[in-house]
């Protein structure tokens, strides 16, 4: 069984999915801090119920981010601890990617929108196969909406957590830009992004394409304040490969 976490914003939760990724058994929450005290209690129970140890998990899947700084690093070094102390596999997959996946179809181009704070959103547009199709970034949702018409044309889907939760703004006309394309927002419960990981974490590991414990670090997009406030956005942490969704 492979073990999902999921610690991408105020939404939490963990997973225990098959080998083809279908999730067996789940554990989702809302915190008001940063998962410290909901994570770890949350996979013990998971693991009781279903009656298994974590040495006989086959692996581990963890959301990277972007995201919240210490929400990220507790579910990263949650899922390294436990990889270390059961010695099995880690994948990582950032959450943007995790947010587009379900939506992915022919002829449609995917925005995936996470909450960054100061009002601004996290932001991946995703061609049909899941690649990127411009760099990942962080802006206001007014922004993000008007620079659709320099996309790849197709059905446009706004999707995730920011996105759903913003959606009369994107749906109003007085903020597209093209107001003749095709969009959606799509619908979106916490559990949607855990059922992503479990699935594509599940691919990863059935293609032998983990992560390196030593190496493998959160998401960020944009440095966190604490202690870089001056440069926090003129630093920009590497995304993760086009290929590690």
């Amino acid at each position: 069984m492979l073990l999902s976490i999921d610690t991408s914003s105020r939404y939490g939760g963990v997973a225990l999915s098959n080998a083809d990724g279908s999730v067996v058994e789940a554990r989702l929450w809302r915190s008001s801090a940063n998962h410290t005290a909901q994570l770890m209690p949350a996979v013990v129970e998971l693991l009781a119920a279903q009656g298994i140890r974590a040495i006989e998990l086959d692996g581990v899947a963890v959301a990277l981010g972007p995201g919240p700084f210490s929400a990220l690093r507790v579910g990263v070094s949650a899922a390294k601890g436990l990889a270390v102390a059961a010695d099995f596999p880690i994948v990582g997959i950032d959450t943007l990617a995790l947010e587009a996946q379900p939506h992915l179809s022919a002829n449609t181009l995917v925005s995936a929108w996470l909450d960054a704070g100061r009002n601004e959103v996290a932001v991946g547009w995703f061609g049909e196969d899941g690649q990127r199709v411009r760099e990942d970034e962080i802006a206001a949702p007014e922004k993000v909406v008007q620079r659709e018409s320099g996309s790849p044309q197709g059905t446009l889907i706004y999707c995730g957590e920011a996105a759903y939760g913003r959606r009369q703004l994107i749906c109003d006309p007085t903020h597209r830009h093209d107001r003749e394309r095709s969009a959606a927002v799509a619908p979106w419960t916490p559990a949607d992004r855990l059922w992503a990981l479990a699935s594509a974490g599940a691919q990863r590991l059935a293609a032998d394409r983990t992560d390196d414990l030593a190496t493998l670090q959160p998401y960020y997009l944009r440095m966190p304040t604490i202690g870089v406030a001056k440069r926090r956005d003129r630093v920009r942490q590497g995304r993760p490969s086009a290929t590690s969704a």
